[in-house]
């Protein structure tokens, strides 16, 4: 019985805060423009600075190596096949362009001189379709993976391409649609017919320096111009546009990757400013909140997150490149309401009863989400039996919480 008891305790010890900080991660007076996770093994990061080099991690950010002598200003996994990567370099000189690896990033080759290349997305289909846009020259198209390309600029009321997104027919009702962040608003293409480009809601003075979407139609843009307009919008469809929050010299805003899967809400949005740092919202929007706390440089100019480790968050800043960890400094603060998990060893199933309508993970000890779903109720039965034997770490997001236990597989 004393055993038992115990045991049961040692469950219960389950509700904690946070009390979350940036740490510095490296390049000291480098100025970093772009930071790319790899979207399968969080320990590979690609880091662009803007003295010219693109420096490969293996490791999380203990080591870096020079890759490429080009500060690629976006970089993209292909998505069936993340060794494949692609980039655009677009500093006003003959090196500018569409760049492609086949190699995990370790070298680039050149796929077509671009001038002031700024931007790059990758359909879900037609396979091999790859969209690139470049200030003063619009957007690009090629259908065979980059060998050839062709210009889509029917009815683009500005040239000056910031910022690309697309949404997918198989995740919305209406299509493929391409989205352009110009220095004059957001377009949007209906893909399917092919064109031509039609104007949104957004300011026509407005500079967009960054598109996000999920996979359920859900939109972000970064709208900055140095006007009353500049903040967080977002839509649905990307037709018309709607401000989230006003914040002056905004550079980047990034969906969560957890919410680009349809039993997700789009609750968690991070945004990036040159002036002010970083803000968060937890609520798809409704509020905002700065999270600066251990961030020494607040110029900030994108922000980075790998969907299999969403627990790590990058900003790329003025003075090198920063990483804030939402599982540090877990704080006890409460064990009335305790989460029980049984059994645990488990082999098959584990039982999780409590109070905790919200976001179920299940993580393994690197960090990796294995497993997620959505419960509303006070008891909830996970299949386990597919997982390796070892130690797994459940987390649970609610409104008010986060709630974090572990159990053993056996």
């Amino acid at each position: 019985m004393k055993k038992e008891i115990l045991l049961l305790s040692l469950i219960c010890i389950g509700f904690y805060s946070y009390s979350q900080q940036w740490s510095f991660l490296g390049f000291p007076n480098e100025s970093i423009y772009e930071v790319a996770v790899h979207p399968v093994n969080p320990d590979i990061i690609f880091v662009s600075s803007e003295e010219g080099y693109l420096y490969k991690s293996s490791d999380g950010g203990l080591y870096w190596d020079t890759v490429s002598f080009y500060p690629f200003n976006s970089i993209l996994f292909y998505p069936d096949n993340p060794d494949t990567m692609y980039a655009t370099f677009g500093g006003g000189s003959y090196s500018d362009g569409i760049y492609k690896s086949i190699d995990g990033g370790n070298s680039w080759n050149l796929l077509k001189w671009l001038y002031l290349a700024t931007s790059i997305t990758i359909p879900g289909y037609p396979q091999g379709t790859i969209i690139v846009g470049a200030k003063e020259t619009g957007v690009y198209e090629s259908s065979d993976n980059g060998n050839s390309w062709s210009v889509i600029n029917d009815s683009l009321g500005n040239l000056n391409i910031l910022s690309l997104t697309h949404i997918n027919p198989m995740d919305c009702d209406s299509g493929q649609v391409l989205f352009a962040g110009t220095e004059g608003g957001i377009f949007y293409y209906d893909y399917d017919n092919g064109g031509p480009w039609y104007n949104t809601n957004t300011p026509t003075n407005s500079q967009v320096h960054a598109l996000s979407s999920d996979n359920i139609c859900y939109l972000w843009a970064a709208i900055d111009g140095n006007s009353n307009s500049a903040g967080m919008y977002k839509s649905t469809y990307g037709i018309t546009w709607d401000i989230s929050e006003y914040w002056d010299f905004i550079t980047d805003i990034l969906i969560n990757p957890l919410n680009l899967s349809p039993i997700y809400e789009p609750n968690t949005i991070y945004a990036a400013d040159s002036v002010y740092g970083v803000k968060r919202t937890v609520n798809g929007g409704v509020s905002w909140e700065t999270i600066n706390d251990g961030l020494e440089d607040s110029v900030v100019f994108c922000l980075a997150q790998s969907p299999a480790d969403t627990t790590l968050l990058y900003a790329g800043t003025s003075n090198g490149i920063y990483v804030w960890d939402i599982s540090a400094d877990i704080e006890e603060v409460s064990n009335k309401n305790c989460i029980i998990i049984y059994p645990n060893p488990a082999n098959e199933y584990i039982t999780i009863e409590g109070i905790y309508p919200g976001r179920i993970e299940i993580m393994n000890l690197q960090g990796k989400i294995i497993k997620k779903l959505n419960t509303s109720g006070t008891k909830t039965e996970i299949d386990i039996s597919k997982l390796e034997s070892g130690v797994y770490t459940i987390r649970i997001e609610t409104n008010e919480e986060i709630i974090m236990n572990k159990f053993v597989k056996e």
